[in-house]
């Protein structure tokens, strides 16, 4: 029983079943794990759902978006590496997110707060312990932009910046319905480049 996803919405696991039909099992441990489980109280929405100025009503949160990021690496990939790289890519997120960005002189890449995401994984005997059982290197999943499928720079796509595109369409502004997101997410074809010297 996975403490987190057994206890998600029935809203969500219908848009996590969008972005990958078959589910990772082996992700459920990863999610449970008291570090990222904290996240799963922390909104999307950088604040704005604490304020009356914005309309949304519906809870999403870091924890939502890192799985949903997960789900896409895996999906388009079937790479353990990448999609932990991808769920854990806001475990070091704090409240009102992207805003403390710009308290920390971050506003154009807006990545400051990713500045702890190494010291939070490795700070995780749980963490640690299902890295090692599972032979991975924290240098291969602390820093999901080694990995264009889970982060590019503008104006490409990348799973952090599509999830986020789709569950605020979906959730926050319902701009778009479930049979919509499907039908884009469906479209999306992965188009790997080598250079060659």
């Amino acid at each position: 029983m996975s403490k987190y996803y057994d206890n998600v919405s029935k809203e969500i696991k219908d848009y996590f079943k969008i972005l990958e039909p078959d589910f990772p099992e082996w992700l459920n441990e990863y999610m449970d794990t008291k570090e990222l489980l904290s996240q799963q109280y922390i909104s999307i929405t950088c604040g704005t759902i604490y304020s009356d100025l914005f309309e949304s009503d519906f809870f999403f949160s870091s924890l939502d978006h890192s799985v949903a990021v997960a789900l896409i690496v895996w999906h388009f990939t079937h790479d353990r590496k990448q999609t932990l790289s991808g769920l854990f890519h806001d475990i070091a997120t704090p409240v009102f997110k992207h805003c403390v960005d710009f308290l920390n002189g971050d506003y154009m890449a807006q990545e400051s707060t990713e500045d702890l995401t190494t010291e939070m994984i490795k700070n995780s005997k749980e963490i640690m312990t299902l890295l090692k059982r599972d032979k991975i290197n924290i240098e291969e999943v602390d820093n999901y932009h080694l990995y264009p499928i889970a982060d590019n720079d503008t104006p490409k796509l990348s799973a952090d910046r599509l999830e986020y595109s789709l569950s605020n369409a979906l959730f926050t502004y319902k701009l778009l319905d479930f049979e919509s997101i499907k039908e884009i997410y469906d479209d999306i074809e992965i188009q790997w480049m080598f250079l060659i010297n």
